[in-house]
């Protein structure tokens, strides 16, 4: 079997979840005898770029189209990113193209898939279907009602990657992309959410991601120094950096509480994002370090060297990754109680859940894990691990992944979604 994955980033030049995801899957796939390679489209960089690299056995092609002036249909189809997809397709010959995020893509790719008769699975990430900015929300900062219509948009939110706007988009959108045959979400609440958007509920299949089982030794020095030091700090670790999706005005509202209630606190923030809250985090020096970049691959063992995670999200967030590589690393998890985290997070066994935006909840639940005596920390973090290797693995997940394929490709009829 061969497989293309598609997307509009991919490591190393960005380390989003779904990127990181898509990795870890082709990983996997390659080791079950996969014959896997990535097409990675984007027309909004300031050059424009055709090459090819492999990442860890996974052969890339990067292309980059010069961006023209932005505009909302400009977002929906590039002629050029179509082009060099359908391109590729004769080039490579894939049994099934695996489509990933496109919002720097366009529908190019569905649509040199569905030009070259090649079947199709997307994994959906966050919520691009439905809406602008890919997350249900609003310049409000209120959560968009996923049933509304066309009018709902009137008010989206329009930092960060707001993209194809376009009148009647989301019936445009459902147009473009119905040559995919499956569906896949790591989680229920995507599922619910789209259904209740309008989509059929047949047409997609839960399947949690999967990370690989090797753990990349740290090389950034920060991360090293920060392990070597793990001793003696209580740290805590938020990978959002200064998105405001990411809930990090939540966190910058809840940590006077902690630092002033857990003694040798240390926070680590890991990401770019708004120079506002980055430089509210920083005042905060030297309880809490900044650090903009870390390596996709180290992420895991600065996780591991924290006693907790934050993930205050204020938005429906499908299925965090950081959760998923916190939990394989034995660390809980402070999630809010939105989207796909609640189906990750069990309360005082892998984590604990506060409701979405509640700063004093979150703060709450920080001390109290830090209050709780440390042999039943230990059980927490052994709950962790567990709940990584029994349900999350990466051998779990490139099953299921190897099961839609073939329904994708009518080698089997799909079954429930699971």
């Amino acid at each position: 079997m061969r497989a293309l994955f598609v997307l509009n980033t991919f490591p190393p030049f960005y380390t989003g979840g779904a990127e990181v995801s898509a990795y870890h899957t082709a990983q996997g796939l390659m080791r079950e005898d996969v014959e896997c390679s990535a097409l990675v489209l984007n027309n909004r960089q300031t050059a424009a770029a055709n090459a090819w690299f492999t990442l860890d056995g996974l052969p890339v092609r990067r292309v980059h189209a010069a961006a023209h002036p932005r505009s909302a249909w400009g977002d929906v189809f590039d002629s050029r990113l179509y082009r060099a997809a359908l391109g590729e397709l004769r080039r490579v010959k894939p049994d099934v193209v695996h489509i990933h995020n496109i919002s720097g893509a366009t529908f190019a790719p569905y649509l040199a898939c569905r030009a070259a008769g090649v079947p199709v699975v997307g994994t959906l990430h966050d919520y691009w279907l439905l809406c602008a900015n890919n997350c249900l929300y609003r310049q409000d900062e209120t959560l968009c009602d996923s049933t509304g219509g066309s009018r709902a948009c009137r008010h989206c939110f329009r930092g960060y990657d707001h993209w194809g706007d376009v009148p009647f988009r989301r019936a445009l959108f459902k147009l473009l992309s119905a040559n995919a045959r499956r569906f896949i979400s790591p989680s229920q609440a995507l599922i619910d959410i789209h259904v209740g958007a309008g989509y059929r509920r047949d047409r997609f299949d839960l399947v949690p991601y999967g990370l690989d089982e090797e753990i990349q030794a740290p090389t950034h020095p920060d991360v090293r120094a920060i392990i070597a030091s793990a001793s003696e700090f209580n740290t805590v670790v938020f990978a959002g950096g200064g998105m405001r999706f990411k809930g990090v005005a939540v966190l910058l509202d809840a940590l006077p509480a902690m630092l002033r209630e857990v003694p040798r606190l240390r926070v680590v923030v890991v990401g770019g994002g708004e120079p506002a809250f980055l430089a509210k985090l920083r005042a905060f020096a030297p309880a809490v370090r900044v650090l903009n970049y870390v390596p996709f691959g180290e992420m895991r063992m600065l996780f591991g060297s924290a006693q907790l995670a934050v993930s205050p999200s204020i938005w429906h967030d499908n299925s965090p990754v950081v959760i998923y590589e916190c939990q394989q690393m034995g660390t809980p998890t402070v999630g809010a109680n939105a989207g796909g985290i609640p189906e990750l997070v069990r309360e005082n066994e892998t984590g604990y859940l506060f409701e979405l935006g509640d700063a004093e909840g979150l703060a709450k639940k920080v001390i109290g894990h830090f209050a709780r005596p440390p042999d039943a920390r230990r059980r927490m973090r052994l709950k962790c691990a567990a709940a990584a290797r029994e349900k999350r693995s990466l051998s779990q997940h490139v099953t299921a992944i190897k099961a839609i394929y073939n329904v994708a490709m009518g080698r089997r009829t799909p079954g429930p979604v699971r």
